[in-house]
């Protein structure tokens, strides 16, 4: 699975964004993330870069494998969902590959009171870029829309902008690394949401999630964080008979 990326132009936003609540501003971008891997989205050498991920089950039952990803210090009214998820379960000996570029996207979905277990299903997903296409407007006028992206944010971040038609607890937006949904919150009338893309990438397995599966992070169990050294593009993850993971290139 590859994702590409094209930022459309064409954006006004308004002057005055004192109308605008700051419900939700993720932590300003760290240089450390020790719980995890920061992409690589700010560092131009890493640009189309191939990220491979092989899941392995060494363990002793059937689990749906998949990938989510954290902010540092990320904030209770931002959610992870699954972004990557076996469509099956991989059984004891199977294993599944999954590959990714770094570009961001921002995402709206009609998903009612945003809360884990919910399942966030993107209705409409635009090319966005924390250096060039960084801000956008979520408007539910003529129908739920999200504007071109634009320049207009703080470097390093991407920026949604709810218009006074939102409703709300009835949609939620969030961004997305390609066609996948990776953070997602609560949309609302007049509310500006801040996202600082420096996520980790975590492995898990478990039941019964699926792509775009709002996660409670605090609860998730057989999960690791997933580390690429340095010009290391490739990583085998293996869940053990022990229900641990080993992640070695």
């Amino acid at each position: 699975m590859l994702f590409a990326m094209d930022v459309s132009p064409e954006m006004t936003f308004p002057k005055d964004e004192s109308a605008y609540s700051a419900k939700v501003d993720a932590p300003a971008r760290g240089e450390d993330t020790p719980k995890g891997f920061e992409t690589r989205a700010m560092k131009p050498p890493d640009a189309g870069t191939t990220y491979t991920l092989t899941m392995v089950n060494q363990s002793s039952q059937p689990w749906i494998f998949y990938v989510y990803q954290t902010f540092p210090e990320q904030t209770s009214d931002i959610f992870s969902l699954a972004w990557l998820a076996s469509p099956y379960e991989i059984v004891p000996k199977a294993q599944i590959t999954f590959k990714w570029e770094v570009n961001y996207t921002f995402l709206w979905g009609q998903t009612g009171v945003l809360e884990p277990g919910v399942s966030f299903v993107a209705g409409m997903s635009i090319d966005a870029d924390p250096q060039a296409g960084d801000t956008t407007q979520f408007s539910v006028k003529p129908g739920p829309n999200l504007t071109p992206a634009q320049p207009g944010g703080a470097p390093g971040t991407l920026t949604i902008y709810d218009q006074p038609d939102v409703p709300n607890s009835e949609f939620s937006v969030g961004i997305g690394m390609g066609d996948a949904g990776t953070f997602a919150t609560q949309a609302g009338t007049n509310l500006k949401h801040v996202f600082a893309p420096t996520p980790s990438y975590w492995v898990a397995a478990g039941i019964d999630q699926q792509v775009g599966t709002v996660l409670d992070i605090q609860t998730v169990t057989q999960t690791a964080p997933v580390i690429y050294p340095a010009n290391v593009y490739s990583l085998t993850a293996t869940l053990q008979d022990n229900n641990t993971w080993t992640i070695k290139p």
